[in-house]
């Protein structure tokens, strides 16, 4: 049985780190918990390793699984965290029962340190075997594996477990029915229970997943029902494109997967799969059954594909029903929208439509064709007949608005926009949309606000930022550029400003700040001296220069700058602190003390000039050439 080409986790000869090897050959026929015979090593992971091994106990010794967690470290908090990841994976499996697909728990113990979970031995071929001897699965098959998975998947939902690591290599094909098995719970999550791992363990709970099947909020350790779904979706790619996950490229701009140019399948299943990947987990499909569903109609529509004989004409002329009929003129449509037909496809649709006018989802593909052809107002017209039907179908009001938007009529197009985000407060891309009509309206205010809501529900969406920015520069909003740390574009806002008059300071101001932020101290440095010939008392300016002038080394300098501000301000303890610290480097020690005693009378907690003061007090008294310099002087 060692020898097998099948098994569970694993190859039967895989790879071994250096660090476990001898580990997993001391294993070799050893009795765990005092019957499970060791057979052979399986595969390991970064938590442990799993064996094939026999149960002595029963007759004729039947296969199983062990499942080893060894802790890396032996202290009280591994082991105690070890054994609560066990303890969460053996209390999956117990809820979960005995469903078909799923390995049976057999077992579940501690033995010296270390734990165990005994499992059913799946006889059949790892998935990311089967796709590497296979090659790329055709749409129906997809279709297929995407429903037997899901089939499974949707039981484990309706316990409220999200098993976060569905891969290739955690599905099995099993050899007598064909049947596609779910294995390895050990990263499972509780939806309503609390975190398996202790809150300080970050790491751990951000890497429980495989990249690549694993969406964003999963990384960031908060999992959802639908992060299973996107590794379904990511799994079903695969499938088709034989390309890693971890390879598929991203829109730099939002994020979503790339890969309609990869294969060409039908606009359903390409929806679906598109829904079921989406980056923003609120918009995906939110559980297993949601996605059954979806999937339904289309697998319907793909087994009546496998009549090749039977046209849409055919099926109406030899006694099919209406249903048959829409069915078949349905899967024609789709098949005409993939290769870019629209006119045909739409003629197709329109037969769907004359047997099912309520068909709201025909009405949307419909929609989709007229666009394909740039024919917008037909476009809407459809989307229109959709929103009769569905008035909260926020995708309908997307593309209604992008198809107003194609004809330049911003104000219904601006209140589509409305209509999603009413639906979808949180969508970000449709912020973003609509801050871009908002500019074509000449709104920019209201644009800048479109666009600061998108960045608040998404930090990193460059679309919007960029906009902002931009926006920014074109309203002369100076101060909110430096805020940004966009120093760069409030340095050319601030040179249009000067263009114009310049006499202004606050723009010079301005543009000296930035220039310093930017580290182009010289060019700060003469702006800031441009301030103070304008506005001789503007203390700030007058600051500013000095530590620019420090920074320049310039201290002579600075110690005028200063001066100023003391002059101007005479109780601006810090204006003090810093002439002392000027001073100091000029070698006025004297003068340098007396700063320091103001700053220290104006704040008599002020630590950084007690300190400056207690460090020159030292400094004097171990020189014997400033012996005469003695503070109490």
């Amino acid at each position: 049985m060692g020898e097998s080409s099948f098994c569970l986790w694993g190859h039967p000869k895989p790879a071994i780190a250096s660090s476990s090897f001898h580990q997993c050959i001391s294993m070799l026929n050893q009795a765990i918990g005092g019957r499970y015979q060791i057979l052979s090593y399986l595969g390991g992971g970064g938590f442990g390793q799993t064996y094939l091994a026999e149960d002595r106990h029963l007759p004729d010794h039947p296969c199983c699984v062990v499942k080893q967690l060894k802790p890396q470290k032996a202290d009280e908090h591994s082991l105690d965290l070890a054994r609560r990841l066990f303890d969460a994976e053996a209390r999956a499996l117990y809820q979960l029962g005995t469903h078909e697909c799923i390995p049976r728990l057999l077992a579940h113990f501690e033995e010296s340190a270390q734990f165990y979970l005994v499992q059913e031995y799946i006889e059949g071929t790892l998935l990311s075997d089967e796709l590497q001897e296979t090659g790329l699965l055709d749409e129906a098959a997809t279709i297929e594996l995407l429903i037997n998975v899901l089939n499974t998947l949707n039981f484990v939902h309706q316990q409220q477990v999200i098993h976060r690591d569905i891969k290739p290599s955690n599905l099995i094909r099993r050899h007598s029915d064909g049947k596609i098995v779910l294995i390895d719970f050990g990263s499972v999550k509780q939806v309503s229970g609390p975190v398996v791992e202790p809150e300080s363990q970050v790491s751990m709970t951000v890497a429980i997943g495989s990249l690549g099947y694993m969406p964003n909020e999963q990384l960031a350790g908060q999992p959802s029902l639908s992060s299973d779904i996107y590794a379904v979706g990511m799994l079903a790619l695969q499938a088709l494109t034989g390309v890693d996950p971890k390879r598929l490229s991203k829109d730099p701009r939002t994020s979503e997967v790339s890969w309609h140019d990869l294969v060409s399948v039908s606009p359903t299943l390409q929806a679906v799969l598109d829904k079921m990947i989406r980056y923003d987990h609120r918009q995906r499909y939110s559980s297993a059954q949601e996605t059954l569903s979806a999937l339904e109609s289309l697998a319907t529509t793909l087994a009546l594909a496998s009549h090749a004989d039977l046209t849409p004409v055919s099926i109406a002329q030899s006694g099919y029903s209406a249903w048959d009929t829409h069915l078949a003129w349905l899967e024609r449509g789709d098949d005409l929208f993939s290769q870019n037909r629209y006119q045909e496809a739409i003629a197709a649709y329109e037969k769907v439509l004359q047997l099912q006018p309520s068909h709201d989802a025909i009405w949307f593909k419909q929609g989709l064709a007229y666009e394909g052809l740039g024919n917008y107002e037909a476009a809407v017209t459809s989307y229109d007949r959709v929103l009769q039907l569905r008035p909260e179908d926020y995708l309908a009001w997307l593309k209604r608005a992008k198809a107003l938007e194609a004809l330049e009529r911003y104000d219904g197009a601006l209140a589509a926009y409305d209509e999603v985000l009413r639906i979808q407060s949180d969508n970000y891309w449709v912020w973003c949309d609509r801050a871009q009509v908002l500019e074509k309206l000449g709104r920019g205010d209201d644009a800048l606000a479109a666009y600061e809501r998108a960045v608040q529900l998404q930090p990193d969406f460059v679309l919007a930022l960029e906009r902002r920015k931009q926006i920014l520069q074109s309203l002369q909003r100076v101060e909110q550029l430096y805020q940004l740390q966009h120093y760069d574009e409030a340095i050319a806002a601030c040179d249009r400003t000067i263009e114009s008059d310049a006499e202004d300071s606050d723009a010079w101001l301005m543009r000296a700040m930035a220039l310093e932020n930017l580290q182009r101290l010289r060019e700060a440095a003469l702006s800031y001296e441009r301030v103070v010939r304008l506005q001789p008392d503007d203390h700030v300016a007058w600051f500013k220069l000095g530590t620019v002038l420090e920074k320049l080394d310039h201290p002579r300098h600075a110690v005028v700058a200063y001066s100023q501000v003391t002059r101007i301000q005479p109780d601006n303890y810090w204006a003090w602190y810093q002439r002392g610290q000027a001073l100091e480097k000029l070698e006025s020690f004297k003068q340098a003390m007396t700063a320091y005693n103001r700053a220290i009378q104006l704040k008599s907690d002020f630590r950084s000039a007690l300190t400056a003061r207690q460090q020159l007090i030292n400094r004097l008294l171990s020189s014997p050439v400033m012996a005469e310099m003695s503070p109490s002087a």
